[in-house]
């Protein structure tokens, strides 16, 4: 079983360029997504619009014609982003928001690329506006899933991605829990960006995804202590699992969380078979929350299993001022997909003790 230490040191120090852009597709949870396995809820007609919607976004993608969109990327807007050139699917956590970018990737024309805002703004550092401008020229599709702004450098760094690819023909889909007018909301002035949310707004067609999570059609909205297994149970079961397993204690896990990029979370959960981790407790500063969410996105989009013992109710995980704050949607679409992992992995666990 491997340590927590090992891994961080295998990981490379900078990701090779081409080995970056390769790795742009689905991760495994969503790699085999189709239109066709959507199943809309039928309380919330805009998740069959949605689909419909990016159906026709994919065959005129095929057509190499979105309804005359090289007509409006000549109608340049503001500083130079086309009017309506790309799709932003919004709504609330758990819609299925993912699953139609994925599918919506799966049914367009090569080439093409996925990959999570982050990794978009990591690439823009490493290869510079221009040099990930030329990465992505030719891509008929760009697919950015959990698009958010978080501070007034990443505006202008998806702005400036954004003028160039749309600028270049390509088409850029992606996934927020926030509104197109309302990004950066809570964490920077907006009204000193006004200008800039507005271009960026712009350069994209609102597609609503209205609904429940519907995590919680599976699983009970009571995110409590029962998805937790006792401590002896998580050392069992990672003896059990093998060799590509990792276990640690969960203030060892985020104190190495705060030595690693963010950009390398993906790296690290790829060479995890499993994951347990014992004393999930209460995360105590912001940073640390907003490290942990991340990691639990790169656990989740690779499907590792997840068990934990913990000391808290998982609604406890993050304080109550975390919830009500500007990252509140991050930190409630965590406690959403931990619900998940930990309900899967839990309950296999329990099935083979029983």
């Amino acid at each position: 079983m491997p340590t927590l230490d090992a891994l961080i040191e295998r990981l490379p120090d900078r990701p090779d360029p081409g080995e970056l852009l390769a790795g742009f597709v689905p991760p495994p949870r969503f790699a085999e997504k189709r239109f066709e396995d959507y199943v809309p809820d039928p309380r919330f007609p805009s998740q069959r619009a949605a689909v419909e919607r990016l159906r026709g976004v994919a065959a005129s993608l095929h057509a190499g014609s979105l309804d005359g969109w090289m007509r409006r990327v000549r109608a340049v807007v503001g500083r130079g982003t086309p009017r309506g050139g790309g799709t932003y699917l919004d709504g609330g956590f758990g819609v299925g928001k993912t699953h139609l970018l994925a599918a919506l990737w799966n049914a367009a024309p090569e080439p093409r690329a996925y990959l999570s805002f982050d990794e978009l703004v990591y690439t823009i550092g490493l290869l510079g506006v221009g040099g990930t401008r030329e990465a992505f020229r030719g891509r008929r599709l760009v697919a950015v899933d959990e698009w958010e702004l978080d501070d007034p450098g990443n505006l202008k760094l998806a702005l400036a991605f954004l003028r160039g690819a749309l600028e270049d023909g390509v088409h850029v889909a992606t996934t927020s829990n926030t509104v197109p007018d309302e990004l950066g909301h809570g964490r920077f002035s907006q009204k000193d960006f006004r200008a800039e949310i507005e271009e960026l707004a712009s350069a994209f067609e609102v597609v609503r995804v209205q609904g429940e999570d519907y995590r919680h059609r599976h699983f009970e909205a009571d995110p409590g202590r029962r998805y937790f297994l006792p401590r002896e149970a998580v050392l069992a079961a990672a003896r059990a699992a093998g060799p590509g397993a990792l276990h640690a204690g969960f203030p060892e896990l985020l104190s190495a969380l705060g030595r690693v990029h963010p950009i390398r979370y993906a790296a690290l959960a790829a060479r995890m078979d499993a994951l347990f981790v014992d004393g999930l407790r209460t995360v105590p500063t912001l940073p640390d929350a907003l490290r942990w969410v991340h990691f639990v996105d790169k656990v989740y989009d690779d499907a590792v299993p997840f068990a934990a013992s913990s000391e808290t109710d998982l609604g406890a995980l993050f304080p109550a001022e975390f919830l009500r704050g500007p990252y509140g949607k991050k930190f409630s679409r965590c406690l959403s997909r931990m619900e998940e992992l930990l309900g899967e992995q839990g309950g296999a666990e329990r099935r083979a003790a029983g």
